[in-house]
């Protein structure tokens, strides 16, 4: 490749000329351009990626790095024992009388609620295993609370139940022992005590 190279400009000269004349070819030329030619490999020099200085100083003592590729992250898998802890009535589904995340076969601890068409909340409800277990609190559209009551282990807890007219007034107050109410109060949407839960409707 080189020897070619090398005649080009020596037989462009003798073709460029005017001159008719023989040119006497030196016998190595001519068995240079007799021979086929042999493919020959080049040596291509890869350009080097210079890494920027702050200064962009020649005496850097900065070295390149080389270029990795970023590997993709391995997706972590989600442990069947971590569930949310706060989810809709749309998620959950009842199985002989034990709530469950759809798709899931351990009963489901945690709080439940579920929407008015209007966006508030209608209804929050705590579950253990899959069953009430702490308040149970029911809202009005407006957002006012509309009942509470408290529950263990799917039965009704001792305690203090509520429940209120949709102006906020208090509307009953019950007092569960042993499962059984001891005690009950009723007021009007008024705000006046009343004798009987059908004068609290009033």
């Amino acid at each position: 490749m080189r020897k070619t190279l090398l005649l080009l400009p020596f037989l462009l000269f003798i073709n460029g000329c005017g001159v008719e004349e023989e040119v006497e070819v030196p016998a190595e030329v001519e068995e240079a351009l007799s021979k086929p030619e042999e493919p020959t490999e080049v040596a291509i020099e890869e350009p080097v990626n210079e890494v920027p200085t702050s200064g962009n100083t020649p005496d850097s003592n900065l070295t390149e790095e080389p270029l990795v590729d970023p590997q993709p992250q391995e997706e972590v898998p989600v442990s069947p024992l971590s569930v949310p802890d706060n989810v809709s009535t749309e998620e959950i589904e009842i199985r002989e009388g034990v709530q469950y995340l759809k798709d899931s076969d351990a009963p489901y601890t945690g709080t439940v609620f579920k929407l008015h068409d209007n966006g508030e909340k209608e209804m929050e409800i705590n579950l253990k295993d899959g069953k009430p277990d702490g308040l149970i609190v029911t809202y009005y559209e407006n957002g006012q609370k509309k009942e509470q009551s408290n529950f263990k282990d799917g039965k009704p807890a001792d305690g203090e139940w509520f429940s209120w007219h949709e102006n906020g007034q208090m509307k009953v107050k019950m007092i569960v022992e042993d499962g059984e109410t001891i005690s009950e109060e009723y007021w009007n949407s008024g705000g006046d005590s009343v004798d009987s839960s059908l004068e609290s409707e009033k």
